[in-house]
């Protein structure tokens, strides 16, 4: 007798095609439904429902030319949505895609450098006002130190608030011990202008014992009252230090130091001195 073939083979073989041909339909038919859906997702609004949409069309064919314009309106619209809503890092990322994706790529990157820039300035203008943390945090979360610029910004800003902290704790530490040398001498490495307004009373202190002290040490002027006393030169040149890095002149730094501290500038051939 004949074995008896079974059927089962054949009914998997059909029901496997007939599975392809469903998925093969329903994709078909999925992206012939994408395009409206997506220019529906235009007019709504719906920015992130046409940037799903825009993206599982591209994998299934190359846009067309409106359809690429579409994704780059929506990808636009929900950059300056998330730059309004201070979500940086997002607004940023977004713009990056938009560069890829526009049809004129340089306005794009233009914007993408504008936003850049008012990031690392709203940096600075928070370190300058002694609010480092928040600068950093800033740099950090809009993702600007993934990239070698922010990164350096990170690491010149950081690195610029420790000396200052630790020249200040050195200074109030030496007046401490009465080391008032040593306290002006790390008062001068001060260059953050929250730090000098920190350290203004201090500086006051150190200033006043410092000159004490050199007047102490320092021999009596041979010309009496008619020539005045010479302000103390360690003195005089910190003042003057501190007022150039305020943005002063030389000439104005030291005629402005001079009248700190109590002196008036005398012009004495080619030099000028500071004497009370």
């Amino acid at each position: 007798m004949t074995p008896r073939r079974s059927r089962l083979p054949k009914v998997w073989i059909w029901t496997s095609i007939g599975l392809i041909g469903s998925v093969v339909l329903g994709l078909a038919w999925w992206q012939q439904q994408l395009p409206s859906r997506l220019r529906n997702a235009v007019q709504r609004d719906e920015l992130e429902r046409c940037l799903q949409l825009g993206s599982q069309l591209a994998a299934l064919r190359q846009l067309k030319p409106q359809e690429q314009a579409l994704m780059a309106d929506c990808l636009r619209q929900q950059a300056q949505r998330s730059w309004a809503e201070q979500r940086w890092r997002a607004a940023l990322d977004q713009q990056r895609g938009l560069v890829l994706r526009s049809a004129n790529p340089a306005i794009e990157e233009r914007q993408l450098q504008a936003w850049r820039d008012q990031i690392r300035q709203r940096a600075l203008d928070l370190f300058q006002q002694g609010q480092a943390r928040e600068a950093l945090n800033l740099l950090q979360l809009s993702g600007e130190t993934r990239f070698p610029s922010g990164q350096q910004l990170h690491s010149a800003l950081a690195e610029n608030w420790a000396a200052n902290r630790y020249a200040f704790s050195r200074a109030g530490e030496a007046a401490g011990s009465e080391q008032w040398w040593q306290a002006l001498d790390q008062l001068n490495q001060l260059d953050h202008p929250w730090w000098q307004n920190q350290a203004t009373s201090l500086r006051e202190r150190v200033e006043s014992q410092a000159a004490a002290l050199q007047r102490a040490n320092s021999p009596k002027d041979s010309h009496g009252e008619q020539g005045g006393m010479t302000v103390p030169d360690l003195l005089l040149d910190a003042a003057v230090r501190h007022h150039l890095s305020e943005g002063l002149s030389a000439w104005m730094a030291f005629q402005q130091a001079c009248a700190e501290l109590g002196g008036q500038v005398l012009e004495e051939g080619p030099e000028s001195s500071c004497r009370r």
